[in-house]
């Protein structure tokens, strides 16, 4: 990798490369591409990921007709009812349980159980997700709650699905970090293998001219300082990264061309 890494601010050796093995040169662009995603993986981390709604979506297409268990509270991560009886309430295809436990718990059915001490979702397929605590509350009282009225209490629902979802983060979190890194990395290797075929219009000139898949290890090889590039940028402003990377990308590769391709391919 270091090997690698050196090679890529070479650039009057960079067409020189040819006989490195491909999968070598593939887990290089994997390492690069990690490297390049740190900035907006790190943002995503600060901002708690991406809003997936899939609870409050339903909260937002239809408002509850039904009030919350009376005498329940969140405080201090906590779920509490003065009453220790369990109110099993339906929303769209989702089943809520408050004051519940885990042996209300059915992976054949869409369910959000409240209980003691956190939250448990199942997607009905078979899935389920337990959250931290009830960190997305900072309090919650229902009796409150059931005394608002027509727009107020519609707002309050999707705060309370809002509030649901945040004490779900670490998946969420997973999810968007996990997501956002391959679709990058799909989109960057689709740009490669296009960059190479667009390498292929300088064989015309040359007698003896490298391969697509050499031009692919060429490519990759060319990454070191685009990455870097789109690493600072990205600290600053993660928007920017994936620009300044593509743009930089290349120009490396065309000046590099340009200036070293018919000394070194003959």
């Amino acid at each position: 990798m270091v090997r690698y890494l050196k090679a890529s601010f070479q650039f009057d050796r960079l067409l020189t490369h040819s006989g490195e093995k491909f999968y070598k040169i593939f887990i290089y662009f994997l390492f690069l591409s990690l490297v390049y995603l740190l900035p907006m993986n790190l943002l995503i981390v600060r901002e708690s990921g991406w809003r997936i709604d899939f609870i409050h979506q339903d909260f937002i297409d239809e408002t509850p007709t039904w009030d919350m268990p009376a005498g329940c509270r969140i405080e201090l991560d906590r779920f509490f009812c003065d009453i220790n009886t369990k109110t099993i309430l339906t929303h769209q295809d989702v089943t809520y349980i408050f004051n519940g436990t885990t042996a209300d718990l059915d992976l054949a059915e869409k369910q959000m159980i409240f209980t003691e001490d956190h939250i448990i979702y199942s997607d009905g397929k078979g899935n389920q997700m337990n959250s931290q605590g009830y960190e997305g509350f900072e309090s919650f009282n229902t009796n409150s709650f059931n005394l608002l009225e027509d727009d107020a209490r519609a707002d309050a629902f999707q705060t309370f699905a809002l509030s649901v979802e945040a004490s779900f983060s670490r998946y969420i979190v997973l999810y968007s970090v996990i997501t956002n890194t391959m679709v990058n990395m799909f989109i960057q290797l689709a740009f490669i293998l296009l960059l190479a075929l667009v390498l292929q219009l300088f064989r015309f000139g040359y007698q003896h001219f490298m391969s697509y898949i050499d031009g692919v290890k060429f490519v990759i090889l060319s990454m070191g300082l685009p990455t870097l590039i789109g690493l600072f940028v990205g600290l600053y402003q993660p928007a920017f990264g994936s620009v300044f990377f593509q743009l930089s990308m290349g120009l490396t590769v065309m000046i590099v061309m340009l200036k070293y391709g018919k000394k070194t391919l003959k």
